[in-house]
């Protein structure tokens, strides 16, 4: 059975159909540091979506783009897709049973409702797909990839993530610097009728680079996350791997030369073979961030980092109040990333657009999520997406009973 403290990160409450009408939680239900920990990869998306070059206006080449906008996508770009991936696999530790996973039945039920969720989600990620957005395609993917790693416990996880975050950038820089870059398959819904294409999404450049984040993150979310000593536990350790990183990448960028090393060339991604091995231990190779060694430590460094410090922070009644709106804009993820979508449609599928754009849209999505919420315990996506889970894979007739007292 899935413990009383499992977090329902994207309304993964284990419910059976014929349940009473849903009220919103109580706050202290969820642990609301997650949400606001997640709604800041929301909104780091959207910003790398909306690619402000312009405070009122959208600056377009060959002028140059407003330099504060220029430095706040270099730091946000990728960074806010990996933070967003993190976030995924402590959601799917989460909705596997958390801290204290079940077993027998209770473990089968958990693993077919994520099964379940990734094939309902698939519609959606196909017409994401039609607009050149692949990540929700590859969080359905990776459910089901992840399904055999939700038997481990935190410290397996751990050093499952590891081993990922070693072989993960090694295996990017073999297939970009000797190999050459897997062509982007088709997009949309006619990707379904192209089953060759498929691999893609495992070998091509995504699955690699997120599999150290997404067990780094299902071993954060199976730990004991309500206890004090366990966040300020994050904090440090997510303080020490963005501490070794950066100097792994100052000690190749500047003793060993690697700046130098990587100023004489300019990767296109074909295989010939043009990179130097110093790259892998740089923290940016132009833009080449999934064949970093520091690159995963770091993203990973700065979830526990964030999460341990907002689960503290939520804690307290005053920061709570303040930060509610984020923190409903988190437990919205699914809706507000597909949302943020529909609302760039109207002005055309190409970036840039202007810093306005931005902030009109974050200030929307926020706006929208907390309305939601005040109301509602899940967005409409949630909704739907949680209905289906359930009544294909409905769980026992006493569930309801007992998931009423977690609420």
């Amino acid at each position: 059975m899935v413990s009383s403290k499992v977090h329902d990160a994207i309304d993964a409450t284990v419910l059976a159909p014929g349940e009473a009408r849903e009220v919103p939680a109580a706050p202290r239900s969820r642990l609301l540091g997650l949400d606001v920990a997640r709604a800041f990869a929301i909104i780091s998306m959207i910003f790398v979506h909306v690619w402000p070059t312009g405070w009122l206006r959208a600056i377009l080449p060959p002028e140059q783009p407003v330099p504060a906008l220029l430095w706040l996508d270099e730091a946000i770009t990728n960074r806010a897709m990996s933070l967003f991936v993190f976030c995924a696999g402590v959601s799917v530790a989460l909705m596997t049973g958390g801290a204290r996973p079940p077993s027998g039945a209770g473990m089968t039920l958990a693993r077919k409702r994520l099964a379940v969720r990734a094939a309902a989600m698939l519609p959606l990620a196909l017409i994401l797909l039609e607009f050149g957005e692949a990540i929700l395609l590859s969080y359905c993917i990776w459910f089901i990839l992840l399904l055999p790693a939700t038997r481990l416990r935190a410290k397996g996880l751990f050093v499952a993530a590891a081993v990922c975050a070693v072989i993960g950038p090694l295996y990017r820089f073999v297939i970009l610097n000797y190999v050459g870059e897997l062509p982007f398959p088709d997009e949309g819904f006619v990707l379904l009728l192209h089953p060759a294409d498929w691999p893609y999404y495992v070998l091509g450049p995504d699955t690699p680079y997120a599999s150290a984040l997404l067990l780094a993150g299902m071993g954060l979310g199976r730990l004991d996350l309500r206890q004090h000593v366990v966040r300020l536990r994050l904090m440090a350790a997510g303080a020490a791997a963005i501490a070794g990183s950066l100097l792994m990448w100052w000690v190749a960028a500047v003793p060993f030369g690697g700046s130098q090393a990587l100023a004489a060339v300019r990767p296109t991604g074909t295989g010939n073979g043009e990179m130097p091995w110093i790259s892998l231990f740089m923290m940016k190779a132009y833009g080449m961030f999934d064949a970093s060694f520091p690159m995963g430590p770091m993203m990973i460094g700065i979830g526990f980092l964030l999460i341990g410090f907002f689960l503290i922070v939520m804690d307290k009644p005053l920061w709570e109040r303040l930060l509610w709106p984020l923190a409903a804009t988190g437990s919205l993820a699914l809706t507000c990333y597909v949302g943020h979508f529909l609302l760039l449609f109207p002005f055309g599928r190409q970036p840039p657009f202007s810093f306005t754009l931005f902030l009109s849209i974050a200030g929307f999505v926020i706006v929208f999520a907390t309305l939601v919420r005040r109301h509602w315990r899940r967005g409409p996506l949630e909704h739907v997406i949680h209905r289906v889970m359930v009544r294909v894979a409905p769980g026992p007739a006493a569930e309801p009973a007992r998931a009423a007292k977690t609420m």
